[in-house]
């Protein structure tokens, strides 16, 4: 019978194995869907939010000339004989937990504290972390983002998805997101960041922030609150925004203000597996109003159907195709 302290020691290593897959340069969409599988167990969860927290803590601490000697210590440690094991215990013991922070060993290796931490979410997830300076991080749905925060720096790089950001004022360590060829600079302040294409769309909730695109040279843009940019498009121009309206998924919500009921669909659907398409390319261009639980899909449906006339069918595959009510009438009788 496996005891309370081995299946500890287990969970602990596949929270420190699914760290390391995570955080390589290539995630398949299995290692997704098995992280999502295998983190749906409170236990397993915890053990993972343990693995995180010890890196986040770790990177604080990977310019102090102490930790970097005892890290560099622990890295040969392994490679020392039987008879030396005790010596390398005892060099570590005096620091007890921030050892752990600095390295993490596992059946997966251990790993330098110049690696970056890794946070994802699996589509219809949102995920909340506090980071090691006091910021805390919110990932939207499908989003994946690594994070590296040390004594001179704090870097952030969205390479899925979309986040909003709740920055730790330190103005001697800007906070930068790094969003395809996107770069966006605060040091206290807060903001929503999503990938779009090469670049991305960032809005500014409260404080400054400076976005600057690769290819624009020395330009960049200053945004003030209530206030957008996509650097995606051909001639990226600052304009006004509803923010709050914009961040709510931040709450469970998807707020529609005249918006094409196609791009309504591509939002709703960003949070679900079974996506709904729309069949009468006539109707993509009427306007959605309202705030919808950005998990109730039928809800948003049942809106369609009683506010804008239209039919919605379930498929054999799971996908619900919305068409004009009278051509699915006329389908269904013919």
């Amino acid at each position: 019978m496996m005891t309370v302290d081995t299946d500890h020691d287990i969970r602990r290593q596949e929270a420190a194995t699914w760290f390391a897959r995570l955080n390589q340069r290539k995630v398949t969409t299995q290692d997704v869907t098995g992280f999502s599988q295998w983190r749906r167990s409170p236990e397993n969860a915890a053990a993972y939010e343990r693995v995180e927290a010890l890196w986040a803590a770790a990177e604080t601490l990977s310019v102090d000339p102490e930790m970097a000697a005892l890290t560099a210590q622990a890295k040969i440690g392994p490679a020392q004989s039987h008879r030396e094991a005790p010596r390398w215990s005892y060099l570590l013991k005096p620091v007890g937990v921030v050892v752990g922070a600095v390295v993490i060993i596992s059946g997966a290796g251990l790993w330098s504290l110049t690696r970056p931490a890794a946070y994802q979410t699996a589509t219809g997830e949102q995920r909340t972390v506090r980071l090691s300076d006091g910021s805390q991080l919110t990932l939207d749905t499908a989003s994946r983002a690594t994070v590296r925060i040390t004594g001179s720096n704090r870097i952030v790089t969205l390479t899925a998805g979309q986040a909003y950001f709740d920055v730790a004022r330190d103005p001697s360590r800007p906070f930068v997101v790094k969003a395809g060829d996107t770069n966006v600079t605060a040091t206290g302040t807060r903001f929503d960041v999503r990938r779009v294409d090469d670049g991305a769309r960032v809005i500014l909730v409260e404080g400054r922030v400076l976005v600057r695109k690769a290819e624009s040279g020395d330009r960049s843009w200053a945004l003030r609150p209530g206030q957008q940019i996509s650097t995606h498009a051909t001639a990226p121009v600052v304009q006004a925004t509803d923010a709050a309206g914009a961040t709510s998924w931040t709450h469970g919500r998807l707020t529609f203000h005249q918006t094409r009921l196609d791009d309504a669909i591509a939002e709703i659907n960003r949070y679900s597996d079974q996506p709904i398409v729309l069949r009468a390319p006539s109707l993509a261009g009427i306007a959605v109003n309202g705030v919808f639980d950005s998990d109730d899909q039928g809800g948003f449906l049942a809106a369609l159907v009683d506010l804008y006339g239209v039919s919605a069918t379930r498929e054999s595959d799971g996908t619900i195709t919305v068409t004009a009510a009278a051509a699915a009438t006329a389908e269904n009788n013919s």
